[in-house]
């Protein structure tokens, strides 16, 4: 790998923090029930289709993670980082997670319960 890469990562070995962030997160979305998971570049989460992703960069410090959580319909709160319309009926809600706090909150539970709920929908 070429020395200084900001790769996108899904795995957080080498982070300790971040990894305690996604696990507490992972946890609780594997709690919702049918819940798969799949890493590559980043570790998505889906029951028929997918509604969250993890990862970090390379060169990111120890404990920043991003999220995205896929809706069908525009969720506001002030803790999320950003919302984007990606499609008719596709809402990307982008997250970052800095502290356990943020990791276990009740805001984040229910924007990943949303998720789940949209990605347990039929396409």
């Amino acid at each position: 790998m070429a020395e200084g890469s900001n790769k996108m990562i899904g795995e957080f070995g080498d982070k300790p923090r971040t990894r305690g962030f996604a696990a507490a997160i992972e946890e609780y979305a594997r709690s919702l029930g049918g819940v798969e998971s799949e890493l590559k570049a980043q570790l998505s989460f889906s029951v028929k289709r997918k509604f969250l992703w993890l990862w970090a960069y390379q060169r990111t410090a120890d404990g920043t993670l991003y999220l995205n959580v896929r809706l069908d319909r525009k969720k506001d709160d002030s803790h999320f980082h950003d919302v984007t319309q990606v499609s008719k009926n596709r809402w990307n809600h982008h997250v970052v997670v800095r502290s356990e706090e943020s990791a276990t909150s009740d805001w984040l539970r229910s924007l990943i319960e949303d998720g789940h709920e949209f990605g347990a929908k039929s396409s």
